[in-house]
């Protein structure tokens, strides 16, 4: 598989740095010849492909994504989670929303795209990981940052990583990088008006003590990468049976990761798979 060099990690040609609108953060900053995206959610490294051409960055102070127009979707999105993102606010129980912020003659995708189709409208950050504010609640139920997604993988051992890694960081205390996507055919399956449809989601999550960096990540450092099918009849499956390496998700996903860990650890870190 290609991969991009670790001089071009952070170039990201023809892409956009834009910054939530109205409700959901400050006015769009738009900056179409954008090389850097400057944003805590990817201290480790932006996720980097053969194809820069398909990667729209958003930042928002939730999390950062890269949208792809031709899907109608989100390549990936990138958090940091530690205990001080959870508080009182409830889930937003309205519609899922539109991204009026995507540039103009770009088909937004509506949350009735998804209506009597046989997927859920799935969470890549889960709102949960978003309940301090209700902007921040709000931030996860953009359909820019939302794939169609089986509903027995929704609720079934996608649901149980995303606790386990609640439990990291609310309970723990730990501070974890994450990074999610989907796995797409060459020619996907397509839902509402032209949304593609991923074979299978991927997870990357490293964990970090509060404050560390890239800097801090060793060889044993606790890295967690999955490749869960988006099928039926998983509801009952264990998140831990999904676990596989980082080379793994990054050549399935042609999606190069952890571009500022240092090369030596990455590539350590690249042929492991957790066993805790």
């Amino acid at each position: 598989m290609s991969r991009v060099p670790h001089v071009l990690a952070v170039a990201i040609v023809a892409a956009v740095v834009a910054w939530a609108a109205t409700s959901r953060g400050p006015a769009i900053k738009q900056a179409p010849t954008a090389r850097v995206v400057e944003s805590v959610h990817v201290s480790l490294g932006t996720p980097t492909d053969a194809d820069p051409s398909h990667d729209y960055i958003i930042a928002r102070p939730q999390y950062v994504t890269s949208y792809n127009r031709a899907r109608n979707g989100p390549n990936w999105v990138a958090w940091r989670l530690r205990a001080a993102d959870f508080g009182g606010q409830g889930r937003h129980h309205g519609h899922f929303i539109t991204d009026d912020s995507l540039p103009d003659g770009w088909y937004r995708v509506q949350h009735a795209d998804y209506t009597r189709t046989d997927y859920d409208r799935g969470h890549l950050l889960a709102s949960e990981y978003r309940t301090a504010s209700r902007v921040d609640n709000e931030s996860t139920f953009l359909l820019s940052v939302v794939l169609p997604q089986r509903h027995d993988l929704n609720g079934g051992p996608w649901l149980r990583l995303e606790e386990a890694c609640r439990h990291l960081a609310q309970h723990d205390g730990r501070e974890l990088y994450i990074v999610a996507g989907g796995i797409f055919a060459a020619q996907p399956a397509t839902i509402g008006h032209g949304i593609a449809v991923p074979l299978a989601w991927w997870k990357a999550v490293v964990v970090l003590a509060p404050e560390q960096g890239p800097e801090a990540v060793t060889a044993a450092t606790r890295t967690i990468a999955v490749v869960m099918p988006n099928i039926d009849g998983i509801a009952a499956q264990p998140w831990a049976i999904y676990r596989t390496t980082l080379a793994d998700v990054e050549q399935r996903s042609g999606y190069r990761l952890l571009g500022r860990v240092s090369e030596p650890v990455r590539r350590v870190l690249a042929t492991q798979v957790d066993a805790q």
